[in-house]
């Protein structure tokens, strides 16, 4: 039997997904080279992938943990922060070539609307998790 789409929850690995389509999108759409130059390649589009994939790389680490003890959670965490604030650094990067390239105002749109479900997401990962829970007898 299935759940209805109302009461479905979001898997934890959604967050994963989306970060790994925002970093194919970010590849995709600097190849270009009718809106990214060439010549900017080092300078600017190759260090805008970089962040996509060094947030992706952080969520994934994040998500390789085994929340064990008290030091488990706050590495988790440590990870999860990065990536979230990997997201604001790709949304500064996203504006500026907006402004400097002439992106168009679609594709900064729906660009943005990913970083920002993406954001949402990994917010409510990281909101999702008290910061340390003692184990249970049950569990010594």
């Amino acid at each position: 039997m299935s759940v209805p789409e109302g009461k479905r929850t979001k898997s934890k690995f959604e967050v994963i997904v989306k970060a790994r389509n925002i970093v194919v999108h970010t590849i995709k759409i600097t190849s270009n080279e009718k809106v990214f130059p060439k010549r900017y390649r080092w300078s600017f589009t190759g260090k805008l992938v970089d962040e996509t994939v060094d947030m992706y790389k952080n969520l994934f680490f994040a998500n390789s943990i085994r929340v064990v003890t008290k030091e488990d959670k706050i590495l988790r965490r440590q990870y999860q922060v990065k990536a979230l604030a990997q997201t604001y650094s790709i949304l500064a990067m996203i504006q500026i070539a907006y402004d400097l390239f002439g992106l168009s105002t679609d594709r900064a749109k729906y660009w943005t609307e990913l970083l920002m479900e993406e954001q949402k997401l990994i917010r409510d990962w990281r909101d999702s998790c008290l910061l340390y829970t003692s184990p249970s007898p049950r569990d010594m």
